[in-house]
């Protein structure tokens, strides 16, 4: 079902114990599964409206493990308690490393808690610019919540790519200082606009100036020219 990347050569898995989103991204794979494909599955029975699935708070993983929190919807709109009760789960791993990854990530700073250091703090930026297709926080909104951030292990997810400025976005993910970048391409036919191949290979040459994990996911040989 999902697109997950390799992290260190491992696939990434997914803790689905808080799903649904309310920002309509016109392009949110995620939602046309939740509408779609999985309406009958019970988590799912309210559509993609956020909420706990209480049975996955069971759920433990193995030591190495990369784990993305609630890859079917938006951290943002857990509530603080539940977020509490999720960073003690993730406290009790040390061995795991977790992701939280938003399109509101003022979240980190609202709910104004510590978090364990085996959790990434992550937000998806598709572009510096905003396209007008989602109702989540303009792009440079989360670019300076993120940059605000003071916690060791960042993360951008950079999917979809979008048009950018390139100067601009290159100093965004600069200035945040990201442990990890994601980046990936429209796999499901949005028809976004995209940067060209040239833009996208130096964009790519730049971020690995930047961050020492830049991972690519599957599908950019297209945006690259099969580079």
């Amino acid at each position: 079902m999902s697109r997950m990347f390799l992290v260190e050569g491992k696939p990434m898995k997914t803790w689905n114990v808080h799903v649904g989103c309310r920002f309509d991204c016109t392009f949110c794979n995620a939602r046309k599964l939740a509408l779609g494909r999985l309406k009958n599955v019970p988590r799912y029975r309210d559509g993609f409206e956020p909420h706990l699935v209480k049975e996955e708070l069971v759920k433990r993983f193995q030591p190495g493990d990369f784990v993305f929190v609630g890859y079917m919807g938006d951290i943002s709109f857990a509530p603080r308690c539940l977020v509490i009760l999720l960073l003690g789960i993730i406290d009790e791993q040390p061995g795991v490393n977790f992701l939280f990854c938003t399109k509101d990530p003022d979240c980190y700073h609202r709910w104004r808690l510590e978090f364990p250091d085996n959790l990434y703090l992550g937000a998806t930026i598709e572009s510096n610019l905003d396209y007008g297709l989602s109702q989540a926080p303009e792009p440079t909104y989360r670019y300076v919540a993120m940059k605000a951030l003071e916690h060791p292990h960042k993360f951008i997810s950079i999917e979809p790519v979008m048009d950018f400025h390139l100067a601009i976005f290159v100093q965004w993910i600069r200035d945040i200082k990201p442990a990890i970048i994601e980046i990936g391409p429209d796999n499901y036919h949005n028809n976004l606009r995209e940067p060209g191949t040239g833009k996208v290979n130096f964009f790519l040459d730049q971020l690995r100036k930047i961050c020492p994990n830049v991972i690519e996911k599957k599908g950019l040989e297209r945006l690259k020219g099969g580079r």
